[in-house]
């Protein structure tokens, strides 16, 4: 990164990266030329580059699990597309306090996977606040928007999903900024969700529900409302908040998945 690179860029950027393995974003001038590299989705790009890499995308997941159908295809294709921007955006807020612009992003392509998210070096925006969240939340919408217009040709979104999953994304990205906030409560974290959502008009598409883990204490998960259609896949399963599983089914799931991490 450039000594040149605006500190609260450049802050921001590195409190994302150790708050969460492989979120990359990359300050980069260059990012909206034709020429930086195979299979760059950038948005607002030119219309063949933007097609090639969306294809590239497409075809990693339907080459690796043609059983599991368009449904999969499709969800994997929304969210891989739209994690990275959403994680920076949302853990630029409450992890350092500013809110990226998204309008000149670019995302290499790489085996079904976006590597890194290019961005011009500028100044991110500071308010007061709920303020800071509603910033956010037009960049996130307005590029979300942008994404699902370039996808969809691509491969048909189900309006359903688009929703469901951006509000997943988004509330994940939530728990991962509270890593850096040990003051929240789960109190704190439920009403920050609903903000989030209701700025991006999502009220209704996700949320969190509280539970008991094993060893007494309490935690959050996703409530989420939309399948990704894991169990497509021939070696695939429920996932452990899948809306598919009762409540008291994904608890349990939910306990074993941490249990055996402790214990690896």
């Amino acid at each position: 990164m450039s000594k040149r690179t605006n500190c609260t860029l450049e802050n921001l950027l590195d409190v994302a990266a150790r708050l969460v393995p492989g979120l990359s974003g990359i300050v980069d001038d260059t990012a909206r030329s034709e020429g930086v590299g195979d299979h760059v989705h950038v948005r607002g790009g030119p219309h063949a580059p933007n097609r090639a890499a969306l294809d590239a995308l497409l075809a990693y997941w339907a080459n690796a699990y043609p059983e599991a159908g368009r449904a999969y295809w499709a969800s994997r294709c929304w969210g891989v597309l739209i994690w990275q921007p959403v994680y920076l955006s949302v853990i630029g807020v409450h992890a350092a306090g500013a809110s990226l612009s998204l309008a000149r992003i670019a995302q290499p392509i790489d085996r079904g996977w976006t590597r890194e998210v290019r961005m011009p070096d500028h100044a991110p925006e500071h308010c007061a606040g709920a303020a800071l969240i509603t910033h956010a939340a037009s960049e996130i919408a307005a590029c979300s928007r942008q994404m699902r217009d370039d996808l969809m040709p691509v491969i048909r979104l189900n309006p359903a999903m688009v929703n469901g999953t951006l509000a997943d994304v988004v509330l994940a990205a939530l728990l991962a900024a509270r890593k850096a906030r040990p003051d929240w409560s789960d109190t704190h974290v439920q009403a920050l969700g609903l903000r989030w959502l209701d700025a991006l008009a999502l009220d209704g598409h996700g949320g969190y529900f509280a539970f008991e883990r094993t060893d007494g204490s309490c935690a959050l998960a996703l409530d989420r409302k939309t399948c990704c259609y894991h169990y497509r896949r021939g070696e695939g399963d429920l996932c452990s908040t899948c809306p598919r599983l009762a409540k008291h089914e994904r608890i349990v799931r939910l306990n074993m998945e941490r249990d055996a991490a402790l214990d690896a």
